[in-house]
């Protein structure tokens, strides 16, 4: 991999944007917004080949927790991809949230914004951005489905 593909997959506007399916995803399920500390999760998972390829061949009714028991090799060192990423998603909601993406409501939780997005021009990217859209907006339905945050991190072998 060259230094302009990974500049190419961790610029803050596409970075930003797979957040925005995330919480896309997530409000599909739950209308009151997503749990900040969630929002860290998204990146690690669907910026790794490796494991956006375990997400093929699921869908919104396979569920985080079957997906997890099905390919237990995506907690392995899922603690340090998160804090590796950390820095990509800080800058991500900082992009979205200046750009109207991505919205901070009252109580804390994330919403996704329409402001910047053109929905019909998502289709237009490479095989590769399209993948990662869609394992991003999956998630963010599995997570929606499960409605404590803690057996969420727990799942993953994650604690706050």
């Amino acid at each position: 991999m060259t230094s302009s593909d990974v500049f190419s997959i961790t610029n803050p506007a596409l970075t930003s944007l797979l957040l925005w399916s995330f919480l896309e995803g997530f409000e599909t399920g739950e209308r009151s917004g997503c749990p900040f500390p969630l929002i860290f999760l998204p990146l690690p998972l669907v910026l790794s080949q490796s494991i956006r390829d375990d997400f093929k061949g699921t869908n919104a009714a396979t569920g985080l927790y079957s997906w997890i028991t099905r390919r237990q090799k995506i907690l392995i060192n899922l603690d340090t991809r998160i804090n590796k990423t950390a820095s990509l998603t800080r800058n991500a909601i900082i992009f979205g949230a200046s750009n109207g993406i991505i919205i901070f409501e009252a109580n804390g939780t994330l919403k996704s914004g329409s402001k910047g997005i053109v929905k019909s021009r998502l289709k237009n990217n490479s095989d590769e951005i399209k993948e990662m859209i869609g394992a991003a907006n999956k998630l963010g339905v599995w997570f929606s489905q499960i409605n404590s945050t803690s057996s969420i991190l727990n799942s993953l072998g994650l604690t706050v």
